[in-house]
């Protein structure tokens, strides 16, 4: 790679849209989107434009309206078992009811509604019962009956134990993977490979292109086979914002091969950013498409920019290029962990060197096990059915021992964005550093700019306070001046955890709660956080609160009337009442209930 590259005018255009979006584009906004809202069933049509997601007996997809409804697209959701029949492609009449987006309204948690909404979703329906399934399109018709008949061969082949980890390194539908396995593929750094993306698109261009090569086809035969299937799997897969960067990305270093051009990689890996931001500009504010783009533009940069020596044993070349790679997309990464999952994988260079391959060769079984059930050849299915249960089987093991090790994960605060924006300047500039002549005065100005950066972050007004809800209570969260206070506990332990590190902190400094049970049973859920102090009265407790209390290690503090906590005033009038003010909202009340004002 050249320095020039960065001269062209893609890159240059590439870089300015994204910055005017960054700083311009707002998060679309769910009010009034359509007109329609009500809570009697209407009879309504439109096309199913997404792949339908069966999970716990309930149907999930993406549907758009006929004209009536402006051509809107909605979050569909049916319980009925004629929806097992719907395809993406299917028009469908049925009676339901049209609601607007539900709104997360707590800090920290992930908004579902706004996720939707980046996505041009503008509101959801809840079908009651199809009168009629037809024909929309005949094209994602067909490629979805295609998918369908993949996910079925696997479905009457494997248990529910390793169906899900098939079907996501094959076609990116995890379905019903159960939530410890889900965590475990978190914890292992293996998250992607349930997602169908860029590596499964390099895997299915490479093998057809080797294999049209052993027959005997020219170059050019071998790529248009390559980028046909290519496309094929891109059509089945979703056609989502990961795939299109890597079909685009491999279809102009294909291109760029046969050309004898070798910046094929880093135009496709343009376009496809501007072509995607172009059609969605929300898009950007996506973690799919930044981790997408992130981990690929490090990828690109680090093969291009840096060698290992020649003079290495061939395996032990392979091995340690495998384990930088892994190491620089999960560096790349780092900080879009942290905002958006409070977690980073410190195993994942390892146990990548090891799943990875796997699941190429376990995304080769999976589709010659469908090639193959077209054929009247038991034993040869069955051979195939045994070889993928076993490879399904380490896979999974190798995933639960590498999520298991006590250096598997560590949990992390949000980041602010000065601080992520000085991580990917070090970061990047590190990645070019070959490019550089002037490496010292290079280095100089990037460490100064990070310096100034970082310093600047101090001047900003880091006072924060959010009020969590509940079903019956709610819990005010205050941070100011690096002190963080939490007023009561009365929601969810796994909802005040995300509140608490989205903050950007890892403790809590002080915590006001009541004393009884059902207020701490929260603390169950806080082993990330690191409560200090805890502040609460000392006749509100009883043997189910102590016991409660015993588990964690913070300090507990009876609070006494005229006397100051924390900043927390207490007075007593007919119970000890605490009040305490922020320019934004007002807590105060007694121990037995608080109250807010302001908010």
């Amino acid at each position: 790679m050249h320095i020039s590259f960065y001269k062209r005018w893609l890159v240059i255009l590439l870089a300015l849209y994204a910055l005017s979006l960054a700083f311009f584009l707002k998060a679309p906004k769910g009010e009034n989107s359509l007109e329609h809202f009500t809570d009697i069933p209407l009879f309504l049509k439109g096309e199913v434009v997404s792949y339908p997601t069966y999970k716990n007996g309930k149907t999930n997809f993406v549907l758009k309206l006929d004209k009536t409804y402006d051509n809107k697209k909605v979050y569909a959701y049916c319980f009925k078992e004629n929806c097992k029949s719907i395809l993406r492609g299917s028009l469908i009449s049925y009676e339901g009811k049209l609601e607007s987006l539900p709104q997360e309204t707590n800090f920290g948690s992930f908004d579902f509604a706004l996720f939707l909404r980046r996505k041009n979703i503008v509101a959801q329906t809840r079908i009651k019962d199809i009168s009629e399934i037809g024909k929309a399109n005949n094209f994602w018709l067909t490629i979805s009956k295609i998918r369908r008949s993949i996910l079925s061969v696997f479905e009457r082949n494997f248990n529910k134990d390793i169906l899900p980890i098939l079907s996501g390194i094959t076609l990116g539908e995890k379905g019903d993977i159960s939530r410890d396995l889900y965590y475990a593929f978190q914890d292992s750094g293996a998250m992607h490979l349930l997602v169908a993306s860029g590596g499964n698109i390099g895997f299915i261009t490479l093998i057809v292109y080797f294999l049209c090569s052993l027959l005997g086809c020219k170059r050019i035969t071998s790529a248009s086979a390559a980028l046909s299937c290519a496309l094929f799997y891109t059509l089945i897969a979703g056609a989502d914002a990961p795939l299109l960067r890597a079909y685009l990305m491999a279809f102009c270093s294909t291109l760029g091969f046969i050309l004898g051009r070798k910046s094929g990689v880093l135009q496709g890996f343009v376009l496809a950013g501007l072509i995607i931001l172009i059609f969605n500009p929300q898009s950007l504010f996506e973690a799919g498409f930044q981790m997408s783009f992130l981990a690929t533009l490090a990828i690109v940069l680090f093969v291009n920019n840096f060698k290992l020596k020649e003079n290495l044993p061939r395996y032990v070349k392979i091995l340690t290029e495998m384990f930088l790679i892994s190491l620089v997309a999960q560096l790349s990464l780092t900080a879009v962990f942290c905002n958006y999952f409070h977690k980073i994988s410190l195993t994942a260079p390892l146990s990548n060197i090891i799943l990875i391959p796997l699941s190429a060769v376990i995304m080769f079984g999976g589709f010659l096990l469908w090639l193959i059930s077209f054929l009247p050849i038991t034993f040869l299915i069955k051979i195939v059915v045994s070889i993928l249960n076993i490879l399904l089987i380490d896979f999974k093991i190798f995933v639960e021992f590498f999520a298991s090790l006590p250096i598997s994960k560590i949990i992390m605060p949000s980041l602010n964005p000065m601080t992520v924006i000085s991580f990917y300047l070090v970061f990047f500039s590190f990645l070019n550093l070959p490019l550089i002549k002037n490496k010292k005065r290079y280095v100089f100005i990037i460490c100064s700019l990070c310096l100034v950066l970082l310093i600047s972050a101090f001047f900003f007004n880091t006072s924060k306070t959010e009020v969590l809800k509940g079903r019956y209570n709610f819990v005010v969260l205050n941070e100011e001046r690096s002190l963080t206070r939490v007023f009561g506990a009365g929601v969810k332990g796994d909802i005040l955890r995300n509140a608490v590190l989205a903050l950007g902190t890892k403790e809590i400094d002080c915590l006001f709660v009541k004393g009884s049970a059902s207020s701490l049973y929260a603390l169950k859920d806080l082993s990330d956080i690191k409560i200090k102090n805890i502040y609460l009265e000392q006749d509100s407790l009883n043997e189910k609160s102590e016991n409660l209390l015993k588990n964690t290690s913070a300090e507990i503090n009876f609070i006494y009337a005229d006397q100051e906590y924390c900043g927390v005033k207490i007075s007593k009038e007919e119970n000890l009442n605490l009040s305490y003010q922020t320019k934004q909202i007002k807590v105060f009340g007694n121990m037995k209930k608080f109250f807010i004002e302001g908010k």
